[in-house]
């Protein structure tokens, strides 16, 4: 059932206060006044700047306030023979659980005579977010306005081109796949916002063609930003900018052909996401980049720190916001960077009202039922903080555990961030490198983390620097005696977090897969790293 089926029906049902969540509000007005024409029903307008209206002219006199406005409605509403729709823009500052609770008694009042009159009437609240007060729950039916799908967009960035084709000043060049493209740039932004992005562009080059979509996607980028809770990353990384996580990278190149339609018609199931946990520092939000770039998808980053913040019920309309937004973009990558955080207040035990459990409850819901391409690719650093209800089937397709790097692993990240500071990997004795930040030099189970090596790399780089700046020592560039003098003052995070680390480990061999593939030490025996081992 499509969304103006689903209103329709709600209005013939006699459904007396429905609540409809939407920043376009002349969008919803516009498909509302063609449902009111299809049913033959007068359609009211209420502002808190212009009182009640119809068809453009002010009918309520001095019916600004909420409370004159409904008086005025109930008296049309009594009306032998009238069919009514009573559009309220602004109520939903009138109705918190904070304001005068007369306006809640108001409305909840003329929702009663509506259904014990028989009224042929029906009161539609539209707003950007609304709180439900408890004495309104029972009253009002939520109905969800998501952004311009597909289709929308398309038909409105056709119409936008056929307005201005016939303009001598303009020069249009946008073959088929352009358009594709242009719609695909589109997608997650309201109506105004397409076509504010489109004329600026227009102003801009007088010009509608291939570098459009930039410009569209620049100003997509800006607008999701706005939000503060999604954040659009962008991402020139590789998967080759990795290194090691073999079999995670194997899994995320199999996983990337399902998206399309002919992944859908031998009847592959779109992917779900996965939750990549393990030690810090060892490349799980790099990933996260590097797959976005590799998937040519947008990366959408979800602070859920952000979700709880505002008054009393903004903290579940900011994730149903943030999905939505996640779906009008899709085929896209959801990040969730440490969701352990997010979710933490979740138990039972949480002192917040129940909000963190409501927002869990609302993404588990999603996570589960969701059909729309939206892969979630969600970090963790301590699993044990996570519910339960997180990690089973279905909600991911798979966790994966990230451990330290093993010795293969090590030099593939040294010789990486060699390359980034323009230096040779091959004049460096690597095998030598690789053995000081090991257990050769530290001690059994203990070696650096991703992030330390990249560390070590730049400290060792300053020390050659200040040697030459100094004219101390020998004057020439990076050598094996900055990476020897500056290892000597590194403490291991798995030196010191060691315990902890053993456990997060024999978690791992029973409940996630191991990130990287098998190695094997100089006695032909296998390195053990935490996670089960599998083959593609």
């Amino acid at each position: 059932m499509n969304r103006t089926q689903q209103i329709t029906d709600y209005l013939k049902a006699r459904y007396a206060i429905l609540v409809i969540e939407s920043y376009e509000e002349e969008r919803v007005v516009a498909e509302l006044g063609e449902i009111a024409k299809s049913l033959n029903h007068r359609l009211f307008l209420w502002s808190s700047t212009q009182g009640v209206q119809t068809n453009g002219a002010v009918v309520g006199d001095k019916t600004f306030d909420l409370k004159l406005a409904l008086d005025f409605c109930e008296e049309k509403a009594r009306e032998d023979n009238s069919k009514n729709i009573f559009v309220f823009r602004d109520a939903h500052n009138y109705l918190t659980t904070s304001a005068n609770p007369v306006y809640r008694r108001r409305l909840k009042d003329f929702a009663i005579k509506i259904r014990s009159h028989g009224y042929r009437s029906n009161c539609i609240i539209v707003a950007p977010s609304f709180e439900i007060a408890n004495d309104l729950q029972k009253e009002v039916t939520l109905i969800d306005f998501p952004l311009p799908s597909r289709d929308e967009v398309k038909t409105q960035i056709e119409g936008f081109v056929a307005a201005w084709k016939s303009n001598d000043n303009v020069k249009i060049n946008l073959p088929q796949d352009s358009k594709e493209k242009l719609v695909d740039a589109a997608l997650g932004l309201t109506s105004l916002e397409i076509d504010n992005s489109l004329s600026r562009s227009l102003v801009s080059n007088l010009m509608l063609d291939e570098n459009t979509v930039k410009d569209l996607l620049a100003e997509k980028k800006q607008i999701i930003r706005k939000t503060g809770i999604l954040e659009y990353i962008d991402s020139q990384l590789d998967l080759d900018d990795v290194g090691g996580l073999a079999t995670l990278k194997k899994w995320l190149h199999l996983r990337s052909q399902c998206f399309g339609q002919a992944a859908k018609e031998f009847g592959v199931g779109t992917p779900k996401g996965l939750l990549l946990t393990g030690v810090p520092g060892c490349g799980k939000s790099l990933t996260a980049k590097c797959v976005s770039s590799s998937w040519n998808m947008p990366l959408l980053r979800l602070d859920m720190g952000k979700i709880f913040q505002g008054v009393v019920g903004s903290s579940e309309s900011n994730i149903r916001s943030a999905l939505r937004t996640a779906e009008a973009i899709s085929p896209c990558i959801l990040w969730i960077d440490e969701i352990e955080k997010g979710l933490s207040g979740s138990s039972s035990g949480s002192s917040d009202g129940g909000t963190a459990t409501r927002v869990f409850g609302t993404l588990l819901t999603w996570m589960q039922e969701k059909t729309a391409p939206v892969f979630v690719f969600a970090t963790a650093n301590n699993i044990a903080s996570l519910p339960p209800e997180l990690l089973r089937k279905g909600r991911f397709d798979e966790i994966f555990f990230v451990d330290f790097p093993s010795a293969l692993e090590r030099k593939k990240i040294l010789e990486i961030h060699l390359i980034k500071l323009k230096r040779d990997p091959g004049q460096f004795d690597l095998d030598r490198l690789v053995a000081l930040g090991g257990e050769a030099n530290f001690g059994q189970n203990i070696s650096l983390s991703g992030a330390e090596l990249e560390a070590w790399v730049g400290d060792s780089l300053i020390d050659a620097f200040s040697r030459r700046v100094s004219g101390s020592g020998d004057p020439a560039d990076l050598a094996m005696s900055d990476f020897e003098a500056t290892i000597s003052r590194m403490v291991p995070m798995s030196k010191v977090r060691k315990d902890e680390f053993t456990k997060l480990r024999e978690w791992a061999n029973q409940n996630a897969i191991s990130a990287s593939a098998a190695t094997f030490n100089e006695d032909g025996a296998e390195t053990q790293t935490g996670g089960r081992r599998i083959d593609f």
